[in-house]
């Protein structure tokens, strides 16, 4: 699965200007939120902070970077995700605060260079919206000014599949390239994955058969689907005894995502992240991520699934 340039990356190298664009495509990226929904029309323009602003994040050294910020109205309250220009994920906002037409946010995430943090505060006047801010890379800050546009999502369509345990049923060829990295992951590793309903439930099992450096890999995995609010229950029985147990979310259609419960070895505390991209009704890529006693989190792995006739 390609690697993702994310909004930080981008944003880092618009502030300091000391990542090359070689070195900013390096930085591990991190499981996406699930994707806020494009707002009504009607929606955008009753209220003057909703809507999808693209624009630029201008650093006071004068490096620009492209941004997008959306805004969407949650019951008594708002949400948003930003990324940038040519980023392939969105990131959830930490912290949305509405006045009117005056909005404060603030988005973070990882990078090599440690926390990035940016908070702004921006006020919306028709279709523009323009403020200022801070931009927060590990213990350095730097001041930085957005100039917004409200405009239409431009995107390519993305696929959507029904959220069914019917989509996992049956088998699948699979691709890993990762680390061996006990007790998380044995490494790369090929072969089938099938996957068979338990009756007309909603819960299903999972047999892995394939090869890890030569030599025959099994694994066993049950997924439990609660219809009501796409959650699943993910079980995967290693070899040597590890079982890794996930909650996953699948509120949007094109991405799961996971969280496993941690797990105990050598005195330490190991955790991974996973993210689980649907590209069609036939094939969907998995990024997976780890973190060591509650670490920030690095690549380490991608997979590809496509389903057998």
């Amino acid at each position: 699965m390609p690697r993702r340039c994310r909004a930080w990356t981008i944003a880092v190298v618009a502030a300091t200007g000391s990542l090359t664009a070689r070195g900013a495509a390096q930085t591990p990226a991190r499981p996406a939120s699930p994707a806020l929904p494009a707002p009504p029309a009607a929606a955008a323009q009753s209220d003057p902070v909703v809507g999808n602003w693209r624009g630029t994040l201008k650093s006071s050294s004068g490096m620009e970077s492209p941004i997008i910020i959306t805004i969407v109205k949650r019951g008594d309250g708002y949400a948003g995700s930003t990324n940038g220009v040519n980023a392939s994920s969105e990131s959830a906002l930490k912290r949305v605060t509405v006045d009117g037409s005056r909005l404060t946010i603030e988005a973070a995430d990882d990078s090599k260079l440690g926390a990035v943090v940016l908070t702004s505060e921006l006020a919306a006047a028709g279709t523009a919206m323009k403020g200022t801010g801070a931009l927060a890379v590990g213990a350095q800050k730097f001041d930085v000014t957005l100039a917004l546009q409200r405009r239409p999502r431009a995107e390519a369509i993305q696929p959507h599949v029904e959220q069914r345990v019917d989509y996992f049923v049956g088998r699948w060829k699979f691709d890993y390239i990762g680390a061996e990295f006990p007790p998380l992951s044995a490494g790369g590793r090929s072969g089938t994955v099938a996957f068979t309903r338990t009756g007309t439930s909603n819960f299903i099992t999972g047999r892995v058969e394939g090869e890890l450096v030569g030599q025959p890999y099994q694994e066993q995995l049950s997924i439990d689907l609660d219809p009501e609010t796409n959650m699943l229950a993910f079980v995967e029985r290693r070899p040597g005894g590890v079982e890794l147990v996930s909650v996953a979310s699948w509120r949007s259609p094109i991405a799961i995502t996971f969280h496993t419960s941690p797990v105990q070895e050598n005195g330490k505390t190991y955790q991974l992240r996973r993210l689980l991209s649907v590209t069609s009704p036939t094939a969907f890529d998995v990024t997976e991520e780890f973190s060591v006693d509650g670490g920030p989190f690095r690549r380490l792995g991608n997979g590809h699934y496509t389903k057998l006739p």
